[in-house]
């Protein structure tokens, strides 16, 4: 295994340690979420927790990704970098406090009435969160990442338990336990990167001020693309089937979270790696070399997961809840059309092709959107999680023709009838739940993708022959 493999395995390694047996602990309490709030409470908080989602790029400008990109950068100070950057979560905290007293005010959402200091807490410490995650990457604080974490996920557990069991707090208490989760994690990344000492002696620079705005305007359209992708669908059910119907559809992107905390580890790892490693020798070939490994692994999880769809639900949904797993196979997919086109997002990035992460969104929302409002009119929740996985199709097949040959991928034809395969699976399980038919498609698709786990093997073996060594 070469330098750039061992360090995107590494890295991977650091990163799983701190959030996969961690994020799975945090999957296993929606047996407590489901028997302790209402669907209608479940749904008002994914509702307040999406809006935050929105407003987030919208008002920082999602600057954090061009501090992230331009700290990197040997020509930039990285102190004005972070000060430009620090600067951004400013404004917007002050531009949100408004925004949420008009809200109470003029009772304009009245849904959320008396949780406006939850959310205003949630934004500030979210912001935060992010934006020091951005900056510790590009300082390769990848351990430092790590703790924080662990950290936050074991604040959420512990404060989940104490306030929903013990205190009996109920919504109120589900937000504050998630807020000290964005805010204990944030405060150690504070401290460990003595960000004091990175705008110490700062100045702000009009140029460079200029340049990262640049960069990352247009992925502000990325960000609130990606939000319309997986989270219009919230507001379009909560319109046409009730806040109800939303909290069932929020609790069925639970079992899918298992595959977004693996797209969420290796994307974080690879973002390092795409931009360190762009513009070397033999870079498209390594690209393309790692998307097929990566893309085998999320497939064979994702239908292992669709399989077992239904007694993972028995196991976490409370009877009001169980409903919800019929929509969990189609999202199971688009989690891993998601990831192959997160994949393509970080050699984007590295080739500071801002504007066509932009215009994959853009797409994707609009496909979204449309599909959203005619899906769930016709077919009701069901139609939100196939709009979702076709708007994330195409968000991939958009980057895919932007990458052009800085990815070389081989055999990808095979890469095409997996994810058919996937499909045919998902519609198995939702209308018919023929098993045996299920399990034959699993066995084809690991026969089709058999080369690539071999590699997979060999190089898993290579790299523990190198440990012992």
């Amino acid at each position: 295994m070469d330098r750039r493999g061992k360090a995107l395995i590494k890295n991977m390694g650091i990163l799983t340690i701190s959030n996969f047996a961690s994020k799975i602990l945090v999957f296993l309490l929606v047996p407590l979420y489901t028997s302790t709030l209402t669907t209608a409470e479940y749904g008002i908080y994914d509702l307040a927790i999406s809006t935050v989602s929105l407003l987030y790029p919208i008002l920082t400008l999602n600057i954090v990704d061009a501090v992230m990109r331009f700290a990197m950068d040997k020509c930039h100070s990285v102190n004005n970098v972070a000060l430009t950057g620090i600067q951004y979560i400013g404004c917007s905290t002050v531009i949100v406090t408004l925004f949420l007293l008009v809200i109470n005010r003029l009772q304009l959402w009245q849904d959320i009435t008396g949780l406006e200091p939850y959310i205003f807490l949630y934004f500030i410490f979210y912001a935060l969160d992010q934006y020091f995650i951005q900056l510790a990457k590009a300082l390769d604080k990848i351990a430092d990442m790590g703790v924080a974490g662990t950290l936050g996920t074991a604040v959420m557990l512990t404060s989940n338990i104490l306030f929903l069991i013990v205190f009996h707090w109920g919504l109120k208490g589900f937000f504050t336990a998630n807020i000290l989760a964005q805010a204990i994690p944030a405060i150690y990344l504070f401290l460990r990167l003595r960000f004091w000492r990175w705008i110490r002696g700062a100045k702000t620079d009009k140029q460079l001020h200029k340049e990262m705005l640049l960069y990352c305007t247009p992925l502000l359209a990325s960000a609130v693309g990606w939000w319309i992708n997986s989270g219009s669908d919230r507001y379009v059910v909560t319109f046409f089937c009730g806040v109800a119907a939303n909290g069932l559809l929020s609790v069925a992107y639970k079992i899918p979270s298992i595959l977004n905390t693996l797209q969420g580890i290796f994307i974080q790892a690879w973002q390092i790696s795409a931009i360190g490693e762009y513009g070397k020798q033999d870079t498209a070939k390594f690209f393309g070399e790692t998307f097929l490994v990566t893309n085998t692994l999320m497939c064979a999880a994702c239908s292992w997961l669709i399989m077992l769809t239904r007694p993972l639900a028995h196991l976490l949904y409370a009877s009001d809840f169980y409903t919800a797993w019929r929509y969990v196979p189609f999202l199971l997919v688009s989690s891993v059309f998601n990831n192959a086109a997160g994949f393509l997002g970080p050699i984007l990035a590295a080739k500071k092709d801002s504007r066509s992460m932009a215009l994959s969104a853009v797409y994707g929302a609009g496909t979204n959107l449309i599909l959203n409002m005619i899906l769930v009119y016709w077919i009701g929740v069901q139609g939100a999680a196939i709009a979702t996985v076709i708007a994330s199709f195409i968000i991939y097949q958009v980057r895919r023709s932007a990458v052009g040959k800085e990815i070389i991928i081989n055999r990808y034809k095979i890469v095409t009838v997996t994810w058919l395969i996937l499909l045919g699976q998902s519609v198995i399980e939702i209308y018919t739940h023929l098993w045996f038919i299920e399990a034959i498609l699993m066995m084809l698709m690991l026969v089709l993708n058999q080369d690539n786990i071999i590699n997979i093997f060999a190089k898993a073996k290579r790299a523990l022959n190198n440990k012992e060594k």
